[in-house]
């Protein structure tokens, strides 16, 4: 079984670090907005948010894979857009550290998000938003094993890969756009969009005599939201990310139920969701005021489990949202 499971990530690897290398992505993208579309910066409650997410993946199969990211964003030229519309800039910055270290990437990136109510009842939105991302790779090859290394007892070091590396670092400038529809009223709302990332398709690739060129992402995305009662809410939404070849889609939703607390705002949510072919992800979130937390754990059903080992992939979210002294509170929550 260990040396399937070896086996297993040495394929894995190769076919990350040449032809099918794909984008960090969440269960919970619904608290990760920036690196879904840019045309949610500034979709928002209040003037400000910030955000954080962190994924903890594949524990049951070798050294967990890790993912972080942080963001702010802020409301700017206030009561200068027309009434209701809203201009904002978002900051995010992004970690993905795979194979043991061996693999790190550092993504650091700039959005603007423009809201524009499109009739006069303020119930329906159109939301355009562009990024620049400036991206930083970095390849140990020490920390890799190849096949040409692999004999009866195991993996030998020593030996030579017989792989052709160029350098050990890539650096790339990278754009991004989105387009977001919203419809909103007291007792319910949906909302649905595309985003495309790599615009350009910046070369990537830490091999001499490859011109390797990163695929454009395409990303639909799209959810609603309704009252059950007056204390309760239903949320669904569901994600799709095609990229070169490989395609991920996701579905589900939460319960949300306000919680017998005096004085506070607070209310606790439980849902699932489904990555197709994938995972089932279990998930649970508290609201007080401002604030919201979430964790989840991808409870995997593919081939990712080997025999009696379970590839454990946790995650938590966190999300607050700076309180807004104007009238101004319309927007689409991700949940």
């Amino acid at each position: 079984m260990f040396r399937k499971r070896i086996l297993f990530l040495f394929i894995y690897s190769i076919c990350s670090l040449s032809l099918y290398a794909q984008d960090p992505h969440f269960s919970q993208y619904f608290s990760s907005p920036l690196t879904i579309s840019p045309a949610s910066t500034g979709n928002m409650t209040g003037p400000s948010r910030i955000a954080a997410n962190f994924r903890n993946q594949w524990q049951g199969i070798g050294t967990p894979y890790l993912t972080g990211t942080f963001s702010v964003e802020t409301e700017i030229l206030k009561n200068k857009m027309g009434e209701g519309n809203k201009l904002a800039i978002g900051f995010l910055g992004l970690f993905d550290k795979t194979f043991g270290g061996a693999l790190k990437s550092n993504y650091f990136s700039t959005s603007v998000g423009y809201h524009l109510w499109i009739n006069e009842d303020m119930t329906d939105k159109l939301s355009i938003g562009f990024q620049t991302t400036f991206a930083n790779k970095t390849l140990d090859f020490t920390k890799l094993t190849f096949a040409e290394q692999f004999t009866s007892g195991g993996f030998n070091t020593s030996l030579p890969s017989n792989q052709n590396f160029s350098n050990g670092t890539v650096n790339y400038i990278d754009f991004n756009t989105g387009l977001m529809y919203t419809h909103i009223t007291d007792l319910n709302s949906y909302y649905f969009g595309t985003s495309l990332y790599h615009i350009t398709q910046p070369v990537e690739s830490f091999f001499s005599k490859t011109n390797y060129r990163l695929p454009i992402r395409l990303t639909f995305n799209g959810g609603m939201a309704f009252n059950v009662g007056e204390l309760n809410k239903i949320h669904i939404s569901a994600l799709g990310m095609i990229q070169g070849s490989v395609g991920i889609y996701m579905i589900g939703s939460a319960y949300e139920t306000a919680l017998p607390v005096e004085s506070e705002d607070m209310s606790l949510m439980l849902g699932g969701y489904y990555r197709f072919k994938d995972a089932i992800i279990p998930y649970v979130g508290i609201k007080k005021n401002n604030f919201q937390v979430g964790i989840s754990y991808d409870a995997t059903i593919s081939s990712l489990n080997l025999g009696s080992t379970k590839n454990r992939s946790f995650e938590i979210s966190m999300i607050y949202n700076f309180q807004d002294k104007s009238d101004y509170k319309k927007y689409v929550p991700w949940y």
